[in-house]
């Protein structure tokens, strides 16, 4: 499972990797502390520190430094608590046993187990470790008075039983709190998480209406004038030209008395098309008002503009308008080409002097592409 996905453990409690990973790095610093402290406080209390003890807890010091150093570094630690739970068990037992002759033990080994264990291994099983570490330390107790030939009061015995089981009851208490927070919050953050896409995405859909002409999806004339200061002033700044083509579907009011609006909204949708069909992605192609359209070519010599054009009107001589699902008919369209900055140096100039060529066109005979001589 990648990093930060969250997955529900056997106890039911919701973690992820990524907090597994934080836990045990918590785990193995504070782990520090017993590996010093406990030697340390042995040593105050004369005891006579053998090669054994101190060979089991330089080991672990290594085991330690190893998990800090080297393996807390891998992503998944999952797979590996239990053993980790293991070692440190066997680790803080023998010292337990070891300390019984002189301290009547170091109890406070079995709490700093259960708050280990618990944060390991999730609040679901933390009654269950309560209930094992409190077993796990009446036997080790017993047997370890046994071996050393020690005797334990049964009631100091049960009197840290007493108090594990208190200890366990108030910590799961606090534990629990602390996680229900946490995982409120997170719940909270991710409903925000989800809203905020939501917004962004019922934002972009009405950033996109508005910039839409319903009609023929294509670009209407609001985007049309926000798209040509920005390209005019990228063509000003890196000296680049910049063309646009202003069209017009010839006679298209007779076209409407003729064959109805119907019959003229087909038009204006694949005359859309064909236009679309003909232009570069890096185009931007939107629809004027009626049966006028503009294209704006960024990056685009008069000479190239004008051939563009040239193709888009012989593609649409050649596309039938289908009426009724029988009758074809066929259009034509006049262009106006003009060109940034032979023939402007403003947006305003620039679509004054397209719609001026394109009126000569439509003087001149129509099913012409104009440009200014």
């Amino acid at each position: 499972m990648a990093e930060g996905t969250r997955s529900v453990d056997e106890g039911g409690d919701s973690v992820d990797n990524k907090d597994r990973l934080e836990n045990e790095i918590f785990i193995t610093k504070v782990r520090w502390l017993t590996i010093i402290g406990v030697p340390v406080v042995l040593w105050f209390y004369d005891y006579n520190l053998s090669y054994q003890m101190l060979s089991v807890t330089g080991f672990f010091a290594l085991y330690n430094w190893f998990l800090q150093i080297y393996f807390l570094k891998k992503d998944d630690v999952s797979k590996y608590t239990n053993i980790f739970s293991v070692i440190d068990i066997i680790y803080l037992t023998y010292i337990y046993v070891f300390s019984l002759s002189r301290l009547d033990g170091l109890p406070q080994l079995f709490y700093f187990l259960i708050i280990v264990m618990g944060i390991r291994h999730g609040m679901a099983k933390y009654h269950w470790i309560v209930l094992v570490m409190s077993l796990l330390y009446a036997w080790v107790t017993i047997a370890g008075a046994k071996y050393l030939g020690l005797w334990i009061n049964p009631l100091s015995i049960l009197n840290q039983l007493l108090f594990f089981t208190a200890f366990g009851v108030m910590s799961s208490y606090i534990f629990k709190k602390d996680y229900q927070r946490r995982m409120e919050k997170e719940d909270l953050i991710s409903e925000l998480q989800s809203a905020y896409q939501q917004l962004c995405v019922y934002n972009a859909q009405v950033e996109e209406l508005a910039n839409t002409d319903p009609l023929t999806g294509i670009y209407n004339y609001r985007y049309f004038t926000e798209r040509l200061d920005k390209e005019l002033e990228l063509s000003k700044r890196f000296n680049r030209f910049l063309c646009l083509i202003i069209i017009d579907i010839d006679h298209f009011k007779d076209f409407n008395d003729t064959y109805g609006h119907p019959a003229g909204d087909l038009a204006l949708k694949g005359a859309a098309t064909v236009f679309r069909q003909n232009i570069r992605d890096k185009d931007v192609l939107c629809r004027y008002g009626g049966e006028e359209f503009l294209i704006l070519l960024p990056s685009t010599g008069i000479e190239e503009a004008f051939k563009c054009a040239e193709r888009i009107r012989e593609s649409i001589q050649h596309h039938p308008v289908v009426i009724n699902g029988e009758q074809t008919v066929h259009i034509t369209i006049s262009g106006g080409v003009a060109s940034y900055p032979l023939d402007a140096d403003t947006g305003e100039q620039l679509l004054r002097i397209a719609d001026e060529v394109l009126y000569s066109a439509k003087h001149k005979g129509r099913n012409k592409i104009h440009r200014r001589l």
